[in-house]
């Protein structure tokens, strides 16, 4: 008869009864980190563990995205849950570190050398997945710069051109006498010798350039270029209802049509007013001819765009001084100050109920199409999905903000602290003593005090 054996159970890690979850962030140099988060963990608590995991001292520049279902790349939400924006939205669990807010006028803002490679990765992948347009010539440039940081000096009897046509990466778009050349036909139009024999040219004349010069200079020579900094978003003019292409960047709001090889340009400090009512994004400027009106393919799209602005102004008036030199700012010229309306999850959970009724809204603003010339009436404008009143409710002072805020003693140190207690409970147990000898004496204190009477020996 064979032995029965009882084995006994193990206890095992279970991720999921403990409200954890493992989410893989994909790094800018291609690697891959994995993150152990709760199910109450911000974005924000996501983000710092990667920059302090990769070394990044400056997170303050970068985001994480996710791809949400119509296949769209979305940032998240720094100060709100992680895990229910990754449920609700995206269409999986996997993240990507990007840089979020592109700088200008040179690298002054970028202070830290594991931040400045990181912003130099993603300016390379820009390039090469065609988010920035350039010619031949500054594409040269920048393949240049881009050798001598990461491979150090040129070396002429190893690189030659055989040898490096096949390793160099080119933009995937670049513009030749005016039109856009693909960069995978490089090799079949016989420009690809053409270009690697002018990177190594460039390359021998930043000999002996550090790696943090060389980053920089690839990191201005991009600044330059078209499309730098840009989040891209399709729409429809409202006015005419023709297609645009709306680009939120760190300076303002472009907007390019198909018609006209200039985009205009709304900079930050000549709009007053942004507005989101369900599809529909508008931008109202100082000049009301100016303003504008623009159709969303959902209302989703519309409510993320006037977010980006929300956070690329912000982000603009925080290091405004440091950009000044590049966008000088008068003192004459009026600031807007934006007002975040609507970013709070109740709030946005109110308008996607009430996002299929009108019957809120004025029944005039609700048939009346909007327009450029015509703004937004007070009920319109007060029930819309998100509003940014720029002009109307300036910010209150500082000052004013301090003297509101309650005033504290500063706490002392350990050891003044011990000394203080201490130094306290020996006054009271000496007080203690004195009132306990005072109230009952001892017996050589009362024969001390008491009269003692002689008798007399005289009759």
């Amino acid at each position: 008869m064979p032995f029965k054996l009882k084995l006994k159970k193990t206890r095992q890690y279970n991720v999921a009864s403990k409200s954890l979850f493992v989410i893989s962030v994909e790094l800018l140099d291609g690697g891959v980190a994995d993150c152990t988060l709760s199910v109450d963990s911000t974005g924000q608590e996501c983000l710092d563990n990667v920059c302090q995991r990769q070394a990044i001292n400056q997170p303050e520049f970068f985001g994480l995205r996710y791809v949400n279902r119509s296949q769209q790349p979305r940032w998240v939400q720094l100060e709100r849950p992680l895990k229910r924006q990754l449920d609700k939205y995206a269409s999986s669990h996997q993240l990507y570190l990007r840089v979020m807010y592109y700088i200008i006028s040179g690298t002054s803002l970028i202070t830290d050398e594991v931040t400045r490679y990181h912003y130099f990765l993603q300016l390379k992948n820009d390039l090469i997945e065609g988010r920035i347009i350039c010619d031949c010539q500054q594409a040269v440039v920048l393949a240049s710069y881009s050798r001598q940081a990461e491979y150090g000096n040129h070396d002429r009897e190893r690189h030659t051109v055989e040898y490096l046509k096949n390793l160099l990466t080119f933009p995937k778009q670049m513009l030749d006498g005016g039109q856009i050349i693909d960069g995978s036909t490089l090799a079949e139009t016989g420009r690809l010798e053409w270009l690697t024999a002018a990177v190594i040219q460039h390359h021998m004349s930043l000999h002996n350039m550090s790696q943090a010069q060389a980053e920089e200079g690839f990191i201005t020579a991009c600044q330059q270029l078209r499309g730098y900094g840009q989040e891209m978003f399709s729409a429809r003019d409202q006015l005419d209802q023709s297609e645009v292409t709306i680009a939120v960047s760190l300076t303002g709001i472009r907007v390019l049509t198909e018609t006209s090889d200039t985009p205009h340009f709304y900079r930050w400090m000549d709009i007053t007013n942004v507005i989101n009512h369900k599809r529909t994004f508008s931008v109202e400027c100082q000049r009301p001819l100016s303003s504008a009106a623009f159709v969303l393919p959902s209302p989703e799209d519309g409510k993320y765009v006037w977010r980006m602005c929300v956070q690329q102004h912000t982000f603009y008036m925080r290091h405004r001084v440091a950009l000044s030199t590049a966008h000088t700012v008068t003192p004459e010229e009026p600031r807007p100050n934006f007002q975040e309306h609507g970013l709070s999850e109740s709030r946005e959970e109110l308008d996607v109920r009430d996002s299929g009724s009108t019957s809120r809204l004025d029944p005039q603003s609700a048939l009346s199409p909007l327009s450029p010339q015509a703004p937004l009436s007070a009920a319109h404008r007060a029930h819309s999905t998100s509003c940014l009143e720029l002009a109307d409710h300036p910010p209150q002072p500082l000052p004013r903000n301090r003297a509101l805020l309650p005033s504290y003693r500063p706490a002392p140190d350990y050891e003044t602290a011990i000394q203080q207690k201490y130094q306290q409970q020996r006054a009271e147990a000496q007080i203690r003593y004195q009132n306990h000898h005072t109230t009952f004496p001892t017996p050589w204190q009362q024969c001390q005090t008491s009269s003692i009477r002689i008798p007399s020996r005289h009759p």
